[in-house]
């Protein structure tokens, strides 16, 4: 498959695009790419593909977690009605578990593996991009509650506007790590609140 994928991703049939307007590479278009390569390096390159299509439907739609019993995105996103074709769960399963290993994607601990989160920007790039956030807004030195980081009036222009709880939570424990704040415990996750020392990230 190595080499007819490689002239599959330059261009075989056209791109699929969605009413959302994301579209799918050429790839996607192609029977082999939904069954799971034997062969270690063809698996490996399929793996990457889609899970860099993963990444960048997530993005595009602003979603965090796959649950691979979501049958309305994964519908979506994993198959192709014009060839009839699809992934099944056991090979989505297999791809995340790869995007695992390279730390784009983690288990909820609980889900047997049923759920993930995705990480199509990595907590420390949140980090980065709340601490600037705070201090352009001139909220540092006064506590903000996890609700007001992810849901408050002022973040609404912001890129992690709605952000995941648990991509918060992994986002501040890299803010607390650097030193830059500290957290503080509430009566439930969205009223946790933080305290921002200084700029440096």
């Amino acid at each position: 498959m190595a080499q007819t994928t490689s002239n599959a991703a330059q261009g075989l049939g056209q791109a699929t695009t969605l009413a959302s307007g994301f579209q799918f590479p050429s790839l996607h278009n192609f029977p082999p790419f939904y069954t799971l390569q034997p062969t270690a390096s063809t698996w490996k390159n399929q793996s990457d593909l889609w899970g860099t299509i993963i990444m960048r439907y997530y993005r595009h739609h602003r979603l965090y977690q796959l649950d691979l019993d979501d049958s309305a995105t994964n519908d979506q996103l994993f198959s192709n009605q014009r060839i009839n074709r699809r992934l099944n769960s056991e090979t989505i399963q297999a791809i995340v578990e790869e995007m695992v290993k390279k730390g784009d994607a983690e288990w909820d601990a609980t889900s047997r593996k049923r759920r993930a989160i995705i990480y199509w920007r990595k907590p420390e790039d949140w980090a980065a991009m709340i601490s600037s956030w705070v201090f352009e807004s001139g909220l540092n030195n006064s506590i903000l509650t996890y609700y007001e980081i992810a849901h408050g009036e002022n973040s609404e222009d912001q890129e992690f506007f709605n952000i995941h709880p648990a991509v918060l939570q992994k986002t501040m424990d890299v803010l607390v790590k650097r030193g830059v704040a500290a957290t503080f415990q509430g009566a439930n996750f969205e009223e946790m609140g933080v305290k921002f020392f200084n700029a440096g990230v």
